[in-house]
Order: structure tokens, then C-alpha cells, then sequence
């Protein structure tokens, strides 16, 4: 038998199975154990980790990372609007008063919320 653990951190994100032999850690389409926590919207597909960490420069507006320390506060809180200012990304009160990322992506804006990997 085995057991799938996920580590979903700030900045990265790790996923490791556990079998008799002892634990493995999984290494992604780049042979890298480590995955950067970031995701960019292109007009016709999403990317995640080391290929969107290289969109970052190129597509910053629709590049969103770092955004797990945001989950879970208010959009009013201090943190979040001092924040906001240096983000690339917009941030958006959601209806329950957290907070969401806005991203513009063809043919359509989307709104999401919640920790994002």
C-alpha cells in the first residue's frame, strides 16, 4: 500500500509517496523535487509551476503566486490593502468579504479565490 502526501506551501509545493521501501519524493516534467506555487492564464491554456515562474516577467498581470498568505483573511485587513499596492495582480473583495485574485483572460475576466499551487 501506499500514501500520496502533498505539501502546499507559500512559494512551493511538494508531493511525496510513502511505501515500504521509505519515502519518495515525486520530481516534476523538470526533474526538479521542488515546484514553485504559481500559475499563469494565457489566452488559450493555464500553466503552472517552473512554466509559469517564467511567465512571471512576460505575463505579470496574469501571473499569480504567493497568494496562500491572503487566504483566509479579510479584504479589509490592513495586510491585504498594504499588499495590494505591490502586486502584479489584482486583488478583489469577494461577496463574504475575503479576498479573490482577478485575472484577465481571453475571450473573458475571471474571479477566483482561495489558496491557489
Amino acid at each position: 500500500m501506499s500514501v500520496v502526501g502533498l505539501d502546499v506551501g507559500s512559494q512551493s509545493c511538494y508531493i511525496a509517496v510513502a511505501r515500504a521501501g521509505g519515502i519518495e519524493t515525486i520530481a516534476n516534467e523538470f526533474s526538479d523535487r521542488c515546484t514553485p506555487s504559481v500559475i499563469s492564464f494565457g489566452s488559450k491554456n493555464r500553466t503552472i509551476g517552473v512554466a509559469a515562474k517564467n511567465q512571471q516577467v512576460t505575463h505579470a498581470n496574469n501571473t499569480v503566486s504567493n497568494f496562500k498568505r491572503f487566504h483566509g483573511r479579510a479584504f479589509s485587513d490592513p495586510f491585504i490593502q498594504k499588499e495590494k499596492e505591490n502586486l502584479s495582480y489584482d486583488l478583489v473583495p469577494m461577496k463574504n468579504g475575503g479576498v479573490g485574485i482577478k485575472v484577465t483572460s481571453p475571450p473573458s475576466s475571471q474571479m477566483l479565490r482561495g489558496g491557489l499551487c
